[in-house]
């Protein structure tokens, strides 16, 4: 028998009308809660196990459990206390898998039962003018084994939206098919990386595979130089604790662990970078070192248990906090802490930048930096910058009628705004104060600070070139307006050149 007929405009009966609409027989339950929003997906197999298996979804009243039914049938009543224990424990939010729980599962062979929404007892009822619609059957036996395997069905729908396929993205994080291809790509050159020390966990974040060598049947993952940081102070500008003897593990996406050896690690922008045994398998990510404010870009990195995570987002135009180094970048974010490390890629699939879990925003360091200290790590087996002692902001963040003003009157358009100074450095004994604007160095202009940054690493590598010797001072020529006279001059600081964190000395800083 079907379940719908139609006679004419705007005359329809189905099942779900009839859980709606039709009245129940005493001692059955209200077919009015049980209807759903949307149709779910006919046929598909859901385990009849435990629900806390599967992924949860979350209840629209977060402080509510997920909606049961108001009465439960035989089969379920006779469930073990511990079974019902672990359903009232299912309220967190869809979360993927562990490791561990994403390799373990049930023993059994055995198929759950199809997804098929009941059938309902109707029968056919002629009107006097010769319509026909359905109604439920007289055989209350029957109209009551209905709602209890509505009831049933309900409950298996409900851990059927739990699953770790049944989710979709909401309209905010939205993309093509053609997206989801590329980024999956992209994401098989990002591993999750753990460090020990005296045998405990140390530092877990991620990392990006940059470089493979076939012939040593090895590959180098570019991280974070906080995966063997042993004391991490708030302020980036003070002194931190690195032990590179820690024992460092890459886990590799197939769930194998493998132990790397550290290759070089900058402690100034903390990046790192490992060898990877037996990993020639692996596919690379490149550098790019164009990365503009305000681009669409998006990051990729992956949590303790090598979950991906995954957001689109733009390059802000903001400069560091006072604490925070000079030659960061941001974006929203966020990322837990573990993401630090983790892949800033443009809409090409190139990666941007390098991940720092930071607050408020997430910070990155240009990829534009990571490959000029790589360059001169190859070349020369270390990094040399030198240490002007200044902390700088961004003239363009000011604000464009500022800007103008000074474009106007002094010819200053862009620049770098001096924030604060290290006590008794040469650029204060020069005169230089807070809020004058440096312009140039090396006769270059600078609007930027990553522009300043790469400046002066060329400094170095020019140094290197001569002589290893980092005990020496080398000249930097800057132009520099004093905001408080009005006046252009150029100085040429005196400064020390270092691999080390540069330490900012705030004491007596005027």
């Amino acid at each position: 028998m079907p379940l719908w007929a139609h006679d004419g405009p705007g005359r329809c009966c189905c099942a779900r009308e009839l859980r709606l609409n039709c009245s129940k027989p005493a001692g059955g339950m209200e077919a009015g809660s049980r209807e759903s929003e949307s149709n779910p997906t006919r046929g598909g197999a859901v385990s009849e196990d435990d629900p806390a298996k599967s992924p949860p979804r979350p209840p629209s009243d977060p402080g509510k459990p997920l909606a049961s039914p108001a009465r439960r049938s035989k089969e379920e009543t006779s469930e073990s206390d511990s079974g019902r224990r672990k359903r009232k424990r299912v309220t967190d939010s869809r979360v993927l898998p562990t490791r561990d729980s994403a390799s373990s599962g049930s023993d059994s062979s055995a198929y759950s039962s199809p997804l098929r929404e009941p059938k309902a007892p109707v029968v056919p009822l002629t009107d006097e003018d010769g319509s026909v619609s359905y109604v439920f059957t007289s055989d209350k036996a029957a109209v009551h084994k209905y709602y209890n395997d509505v009831e049933k069905y309900d409950a298996k729908m409900a851990r059927h939206e739990r699953l770790l396929t049944s989710g979709r993205c909401s309209i905010t994080e939205r993309y093509t098919l053609k997206d989801t291809e590329a980024v999956i790509t992209y994401a098989k050159s990002v591993l999750t990386l753990s460090s020990y020390q005296d045998g405990k966990v140390m530092n877990q974040c991620t990392g990006i595979v940059v470089e493979v060598d076939a012939v040593k049947n090895s590959a180098v993952i570019l991280t974070s130089a906080w995966i063997i940081c042993s004391k991490k102070p708030l302020d980036d500008w003070k002194n931190k604790e690195y032990d590179p003897e820690a024992k460092v593990n890459v886990h590799m996406l197939d769930g194998s662990v493998v132990e790397c050896r550290l290759m070089y690690f900058s402690k100034h922008y903390e990046i790192a970078y490992f060898e990877i045994p037996q990993a020639s398998q692996l596919q690379i990510l490149s550098l790019e070192s164009n990365v503009e404010f305000d681009q669409d870009v998006f990051l990729l990195a992956r949590d303790t248990d090598l979950n991906l995570i995954y957001k689109r987002d733009k390059v802000q135009l903001v400069d560091p906090c006072e604490h925070q180094h000079n030659h960061y970048q941001f974006v929203h974010g966020p990322i837990p802490e573990c993401g630090t490390g983790g892949a800033l890629l443009d809409l090409s699939g190139k990666v941007v930048g390098m991940l720092f879990y930071k607050l408020p925003l997430v910070a990155f360091i240009p990829s534009s930096l990571i490959l000029k200290c790589s360059i001169m790590w190859q070349r020369f087996g270390q990094l040399a910058r030198p240490q002007l002692g200044l902390k700088l902001g961004t003239l363009g963040f000011l604000g464009i009628p500022r800007v103008d003003f000074m474009s106007r009157n002094f010819n200053i358009s862009s620049g770098l705004i001096v924030g604060e100074i290290s006590a008794k450095c040469d650029a204060e004994k020069l005169g230089i104060r807070a809020g004058d604007v440096i312009f140039s160095c090396q006769k270059n202009r600078v609007s930027s600070i990553v522009q300043l940054e790469n400046v002066l690493l060329g400094v170095g590598e020019k140094h290197l070139e001569k002589s290893n010797d980092l005990s020496s001072e080398v000249d930097v020529e800057i132009g520099v307006f004093h905001v408080r006279k009005r006046t252009q001059s150029v100085v040429t600081l005196r400064v020390e050149l270092s691999d080390h964190l540069e330490v900012f000395h705030s004491d007596d800083a005027c």
